[in-house]
């Protein structure tokens, strides 16, 4: 029986895995993003004043 779950682990969930993984990293840094531009717009209105 363990011999089936290690490979079920290494066949399906660790690609999985590491596809969530860049996922997550992928929306953490629009996220990032997202953030740096309303701190800027807090503290720089007058750059977006025609937005």
């Amino acid at each position: 029986m363990n011999t089936f779950r290690l490979i079920w682990l290494t066949a399906v969930q660790l690609p999985r895995n590491i596809a969530n993984i860049f996922k997550h990293r992928h929306q953490q840094v629009v996220l990032n993003e997202r953030e740096a531009e309303r701190l800027d717009r807090i503290r720089n209105p007058s750059k977006y004043r025609g937005k």
